[in-house]
Order: C-alpha cells, then structure tokens, then sequence
C-alpha cells in the first residue's frame, strides 16, 4: 500500500527543497517556511469509493494560485456552453510564457491570459467557492490577506494582460475579469482540500459528475499544466496535472485516484521541487 512508503517518500523529497526558492514577486509567498512539505492522496477503493491518505503536515493551508485553473474550466464547462467557452480560450499547448501578453485569443486555460478571459465570465469569486466546496466537501476560503499581497505589487502584469484582453474584443470589462481572476487564485485551503477538489476529475461511483467535460479539462491539465515543463512533464511522467506558484501540485490518475502536494520551494520554471520528485516516486505504487 502507498500508505506504508508515504513518510519515506516526504523524508527524501524534503532533500530536494534545497533545490528549489521562495518566489519573490509575491510579498507573502516569500514569506512562508521553505520546509513545509505536505501531500494527500484519494484512491478509488474495490468499492467505487474514495479512501484519503495524507502525510507530512495535511492541516497547513496555502493559497490554490494557479492550482485553481482546470476548476475554474470545468466550472464554466459544465454551466455554460461549450462553444461560449471556448470561444474566449483556446485549447492549445504554447510555448509561450505564463503570463505572456496575448496577441489574439488566449491559447489555453492554463496560462493567466487564457484564465483571465474565462474569469469574465464569473460574477463573483463566490460562485466558484461554493460550486467547489459543494461537490467536493471542501472548505476553501478566500485568504484576503494574499489577495492583498497580490495586489501590493507594482506594475502588475496581469492588468496588462486584461487590457490587451479588451482591446482584443475578448472580454469587456477587465477590472472585473481580473478582480475575480485574482480572488479565486487567493482561496486557500490545505492538500485535503486540494486532492477532494481533484476528485471531481476522477470517475467514482460518489462523483455523479461523469460528463465529457472531465476528459477536456484533464487532457488539456496534459498538455498545459506544468508551465514551460508542460512537454517534458507529459512524456516523463504522464498525469494530467497542474502546478503553481504557491508550490501547490494537483495530479490525477484517470478513474483511479487525485494527489495533491504542498512544497513551496520552486525551479526555474515555478513548479514545486519536492511536488515534482514525489509524483515521479508514488505513480509506481498507484498504478
């Protein structure tokens, strides 16, 4: 059982930290302790149920930042019209930057540009906090201190972002598309959180949600998730999956099981050193 190798595999990627740093444009998150290293794991069991094992510190809460992404995707597929949506985003890997200044419509959901366009589409923050902690029992909240943090930073790109987003005809009204693009990056929770959110993603006989808009969204978490590791990410390990600054990591194992990871020492490309070692040690055990 996974169970039974979990605190070995916390104790050798708590070696890996080292390798990775606090990102510093975001005054809070260069605040947070380096060594905080959590994970949390929902298998299908002979039951069609969901069986939660966590390890490391599972209560510590961090922000969700980009982590959110495929949920805020999947909330607006399964409410409005497919074509609606994707007529805002496109669902295209990219080579392009994170938080690259689109020059036509975004090219996936999982870059800021492609997820601020489809934040339009939110009247409030709300919707998607509640949507997420009712079908996934959940108790996400929105951190206002981060928010605050977030919003300290001079020069922020992201409003440049949501300005070319208007000039482009995409979306109308960019103060609100990025005011609620930045609230849901800031609801925080901790990795049981996380991993009973990612259980929306894997078919069990508890989640009733078993629409095709499941397989989008984890297909295009294949392509996009892991920033500029998106390609190699896919090759090497496989699992749809998507990362963020916060050093939360969200994989899923199709119709098998979620694994959620907190580590917020990050590399070069922004993804969780210590997330990124544990997903390429436990996929062997369950599989």
């Amino acid at each position: 059982m996974v169970k039974n190798h979990l605190q070995n595999l916390l104790n050798l990627a708590q070696k890996e930290i080292s390798k990775g740093n606090l990102p510093s444009y975001i005054p809070l998150l260069a605040q947070v302790d380096p060594q905080a290293i959590a994970i949390a794991i929902c298998q299908i069991n002979s039951s069609g149920q969901l069986d939660m094992t966590s390890e490391g510190a599972p209560s510590l809460t961090f922000p969700l930042m980009s982590v959110i992404k495929p949920f805020l995707l999947l909330y607006l597929l399964e409410t409005q019209n497919i074509n609606e949506v994707f007529g805002l985003v496109d669902r295209q890997a990219t080579s392009a930057t994170f938080n690259a200044i689109p020059e036509g419509k975004p090219p996936n959901p999982m870059i800021n540009s492609g997820a601020i366009a489809l934040s339009s589409q939110l009247p409030s923050c709300e919707n998607l906090q509640i949507w997420l902690n009712q079908k996934s029992g959940a108790n996400l909240h929105l951190d206002r201190e981060m928010l605050d943090s977030v919003r300290s930073v001079a020069n922020r790109r992201n409003l440049a972002i949501a300005s070319q987003l208007q000039s482009l005809e995409i979306i109308t009204n960019p103060n609100h598309a990025l005011n609620v693009y930045e609230e849901i990056c800031c609801l925080r929770g901790n990795v049981q959180d996380l991993v009973k959110i990612g259980t929306l993603l894997v078919n069990t006989n508890i989640n009733t949600n078993k629409s095709p808009n499941i397989e989008i969204v984890l297909e295009i978490m294949t392509q996009c998730g892991m920033y500029g590791a998106s390609a190699e990410f896919a090759q090497d390990i496989g699992l749809p999956s998507k990362s963020s600054v916060s050093g939360a990591l969200l994989s899923i194992i199709p119709n098998r099981a979620a694994i959620a990871c907190y580590s917020p020492a990050l590399d070069a490309i922004g993804n969780s050193v210590a997330g990124i070692f544990l997903l390429k040690n436990i996929k062997s055990y369950l599989l």
